[in-house]
């Protein structure tokens, strides 16, 4: 039976859709502690039922009766991909959950093996009221306005069994669709601008390196017509130089969408700029060496889901982002938590011999240090190769129509190469090399480094 015919479910599911989106809206951040208080106190409560909760909390002797507030979930223990794998599939879901009903989605496995997890229909609903609220931020009505959607569709992805196979397979009859585009990422770059460019979206919303691809070919001719109000990124880490560049090639705005497989909806860029924690639908922690960082510093993500029935997720350490905090308010009204930066996966970092993990953000930050002291922003893209532990090559495509304007490129290069020597230390080996292309799939950081045997001490972003 669908389940859209059954009215406690659809009731359920109307009370959300009005709700949901608005929330960060109407509550303060007292009001949302409040929230996150109740929320926890309930999904511990589930995650008791299953084995691989129930069991990790009896070694230690915790009860879901010790959970009465937020902060009580420094209690808990942590969990990881690891705990999920050799738990599944019988023991990351309680007995009472309904497995023939079960939506199974994977993760994409950049950071390893991938990962499957369990979800009933109301956490996937749920789930993508995040991004409605995320569209109405923007001034999208997805009932109306016209969105292109760069959709990963291949079998057990978020994207396919919680968009394609889900939603719009159980409430088809509910759901608009004609102002909706699905397009599959792996169709060829080519096939996707000219669809996108049929079709004439205000919106278009898909992975990093697809947008790139895009940009790359509307910069040669292909996609003239397309004149999107704003562009959604989600799923990878967007360089700046990437996303500056695809800004100006469709003279738009970027937002970009934090999300994963395992939590949904993490965060949001606002149009003030600010970088919002759904802080009603996820906990989130920053932590280094088992401890909570300060506001400003760089910490590793642990993520616990507050709401949802299939495999819940308290203290969540496997996101494998590295993120910093920010103890601000928004200009745009909205209550919860502030990101300041995204710096990228610990997994994508460079390592040093004394114990550093330096990001994407640090070579970023260094290389807009070197540009405002030449006063030209000659760089299109960079990629760090690591070769050895005190070895790190840096390749940057110049921009051909800056080249000549103001310092030489390599005088740029000795700069970038003076600072990047400061910060990592005297006696890493820096080269830095122009090339002349770069594929939209390349990784932003290669590390060729055995990474079984580091120490990480700090952070350097």
């Amino acid at each position: 039976m669908n389940p859209f015919l059954n009215p406690i479910f659809l009731c359920r599911v109307l009370k959300s859709g009005i709700v949901d989106p608005n929330r960060l809206h109407r509550m303060n951040n007292e009001d949302i502690i409040k929230y996150q208080n109740k929320a926890l106190k309930a999904i511990v409560k589930y995650a008791y039922t299953i084995p691989v909760y129930r069991e990790k909390y009896k070694k230690i002797g915790i009860h879901p009766s010790d959970v009465k507030e937020i902060a009580d979930i420094k209690k808990l223990p942590f969990i990881t991909k690891e705990d999920f794998r050799s738990n599944f599939p019988n023991n990351v879901i309680s007995p009472s959950f309904n497995r023939k009903a079960a939506i199974i989605a994977a993760t994409s496995g950049t950071t390893g093996r991938s990962l499957s997890l369990y979800f009933d229909l109301y956490t996937v609903i749920r789930s993508m009221l995040g991004f409605v609220r995320v569209l109405k931020e923007w001034d999208i009505d997805w009932r109306k306005t016209k969105m292109s959607l760069l959709l990963d569709l291949t079998e057990n992805s978020f994207e396919n069994e919680y968009i394609i196979n889900s939603i719009f397979s159980s409430a088809k009859p509910l759901i608009p669709t004609r102002n909706i585009q699905i397009i599959d990422i792996l169709d060829p770059p080519l096939d996707i601008i000219r669809q996108i460019e049929r079709f004439q979206p205000e919106i278009i919303i898909g992975y990093p390196f697809v947008i790139i691809q895009l940009a790359v070919l509307k910069s040669k001719g292909y996609g003239k017509n397309i004149t999107p109000r704003c562009i959604g990124t989600s799923g990878a880490f967007f360089d700046m130089y990437s996303r500056k560049h695809v800004e100006e090639v469709f003279n738009t705005k970027i937002f970009d969408i934090y999300a994963a497989t395992e939590s949904g909806l993490i965060a949001f860029e606002c149009r003030n700029g600010g970088y919002h924690v759904c802080s009603d639908l996820v906990y989130l922690e920053y932590m280094k060496n088992g401890s909570d960082v300060s506001f400003g510093e760089p910490g590793a993500l642990v993520v616990t889901k507050l709401y949802g029935r299939g495999t819940p997720l308290i203290r969540y350490t496997s996101i494998d982002d590295v993120v910093t905090p920010l103890n601000n308010d928004c200009t745009c009204g909205l209550a919860g938590g502030l990101i300041q930066r995204i710096h990228g996966r610990k997994s994508d970092s460079v390592l040093l011999p004394d114990g550093k993990m330096a990001f994407v953000s640090l070579f970023e930050n260094i290389l807009g240090e070197s540009l405002s002291e030449i006063k030209v922003d000659k760089i299109k893209r960079i990629q760090i190769v690591q070769h050895k532990i005190d070895s790190i090559e840096l390749k940057i495509l110049v921009d051909e129509h800056l080249r000549d304007v103001g310092h030489p490129v390599d005088k740029m290069f000795s700069i970038i190469k003076n600072k990047l020597r400061n910060r990592l230390g005297p006696d890493i080996k820096i080269v830095i090399k122009e090339v002349n292309r770069f594929d939209a799939k390349d990784p932003y950081i290669i590390s060729k480094v055995d990474r079984s045997k580091f120490v990480e001490k700090m952070y350097l972003v």
